[in-house]
């Protein structure tokens, strides 16, 4: 076995935070111009849930960043409601009159299996938007409504929706870390390993079905690969050494990983479910936080082969010579960079006035912004696949933290608050 002290001196820069990468333009506190929010009126559903899946409509819509609730009391808004309803006929004008630009309703039927319909309208004309049935279980209520919201996002925005997604995290209890899954919003928390070991680094594989994350259940860290709803666990990569990191290529055939079989943690590329891989990296340095481009080409990670302070790079996924993408003269230590699934971001932590904060680097004008400003220390963050909202883990004194940051505007919600949750991973 290798000499321990070296392996755990390998994870540990991968677990540390790693320096920016890329030439480095401008920095703005908050990215965009201020924006006019959207007045929306959800109220509750007829029929049997109706409050339940209006209120993950409103919730969802809530911490979107692009939405605000009319300001309208519950009892106005059952009245008229109520009034709507039993004339069969809309009053678009009451409810614009009272600030809402949209309004949706929706009627729920049955109760084991759910039929629900539910329709946007815009008051000042009375234009109805779309129209939609949604079908399934009872159990499957929350998602119904996570849906709806995603459809509202698309119909208003013209943007993806991320609501229906789910997360992977990694919580911690003592000494033990473990990978865990949940809805959007942090509902619905699964535990996906258990016991004493360090489960880390979770990430998905393309299709949703099945998991990877880094784990010391053997003594070292091995990729482990899971398959959702119960289904088996299997080792996906073994190297001598450390193996650490792991991120499956959005195609789904390659895997990129940081092992130190080489005496060295560098960056490799492996075919999935093949032990024949890539070394991308030669140096001396540590390399950490493998991500992939949309396309499958490129491969950013950080490094600290500059002054032993780390930064970011990006690689062709077939090897060449790496390109740095941030400098020291806007960061000393930047890392954990994350690429956008639109491929027109990156984001990455960087250390700015004595904290860890969100930063991106938007390709088409070669511009940072820093997206977090907070006393606490801003690390991992994680796009969703809408490419405007990010989790990312929050650290202090009470513990860890998942936070979502809307890009667009730096609004910033809890998600995860119980425990100390970190490492998130939002589901393609």
């Amino acid at each position: 076995m290798r000499n321990v002290q070296t392996l755990r001196a390998a994870l540990m820069a991968a677990l540390l935070v790693a320096p920016l990468c890329g030439q480095v333009v401008q920095l703005d506190t908050i990215r965009g111009q201020a924006q006019t929010l959207i007045t929306y009126a959800i109220p509750d559903f007829s029929g049997t849930y109706g409050n339940q899946i209006a209120t993950v409509v409103r919730d969802d819509l809530e911490r979107h960043g692009a939405f605000m609730a009319a300001q309208i009391s519950p009892a106005d808004s059952r009245t008229l409601d109520q009034a709507d309803r039993s004339s069969g006929q809309i009053h678009f004008r009451n409810w614009a009159n009272l600030g809402a630009q949209v309004l949706g309703q929706g009627e729920v039927r049955g109760a084991g299996e759910l039929s629900v319909e539910f329709a946007l309208y815009r008051t000042a004309n009375g234009q109805r938007i779309f129209g939609k049935r949604y079908s399934g279980p009872a159990g499957s209520l929350r998602r119904v409504g996570h849906l709806i919201a995603d459809d509202i996002v698309y119909a208003l925005l013209k943007e993806k929706g991320y609501f229906a997604s789910r997360l992977l995290y990694v919580q911690t209890a003592g000494a033990s870390r473990n990978v865990y899954i949940c809805d959007s919003d942090g509902a619905n928390a699964q535990a996906l390993t258990s016991g004493t070991s360090l489960n880390v680094f979770p990430d998905w594989f393309p299709d949703g079905k099945s998991v990877l994350f880094t784990s010391y259940h053997e003594g070292r860290p091995i990729i482990y690969r899971t398959y959702l709803g119960g289904g088996r666990t299997s080792t996906l990569l073994a190297q001598p050494g450390m193996n650490a990191c792991g991120a499956v290529s959005p195609d789904g055939r390659k895997l990129a990983a940081i092992v130190d079989k080489d005496g060295h943690p560098e960056l490799y590329v492996f075919g999935v479910g093949s032990s024949s891989g890539k070394r991308l990296t030669q140096n001396r340095s540590a390399e950490s936080s493998p991500t992939w481009s949309p396309d499958s080409g490129q491969i950013a990670y950080a490094s600290d082969e500059t002054k032993a302070r780390p930064q970011i790079y990006i690689i062709s996924a077939g090897g060449g010579t790496p390109r740095k993408l941030t400098t020291e003269s806007f960061s000393r230590y930047c890392t954990s960079p994350a690429w956008s699934p639109d491929g027109k971001k990156l984001a990455f932590v960087a250390h700015i006035g004595g904290n860890f904060e969100i930063c991106m680097y938007d390709f088409g004008s070669r511009q940072v912004y820093q997206l977090t400003n907070d006393p606490s220390n801003d690390e991992h963050p994680s796009w969703a696949r809408d490419s405007r909202h990010l989790a990312f883990s929050r650290g202090g004194f009470g513990g860890t933290r998942l936070m979502l940051l809307d890009s667009e505007t730096g609004k910033v919600t809890p998600l995860v608050t119980s425990g100390s949750a970190s490492m998130a991973a939002w589901e393609p």
